[in-house]
């Protein structure tokens, strides 16, 4: 059987994939562009959403 890919992960996930602190992600979550998102008490981040806020930083060059 195929292992699903996650469709989101936890901030800590996100923390991690980025190279980043977890403060740098809880101040990236206030931002309007950044793709996190809550579902009942948890925030979330989209991995496509991720993937392309992270493709945009990059061609703006920030």
């Amino acid at each position: 059987m195929d292992r699903m890919e996650p469709l989101a992960v936890s901030l800590t996930e996100a923390a991690r994939l980025l190279g980043v602190s977890r403060p740098t992600i809880y101040r990236y979550i206030h931002r309007t562009d950044f793709p996190s998102f809550r579902i009942g008490g948890r925030t979330l981040v989209s991995v496509d959403g991720l993937r392309d806020w992270i493709k945009k930083q990059a061609e703006e060059g920030v």
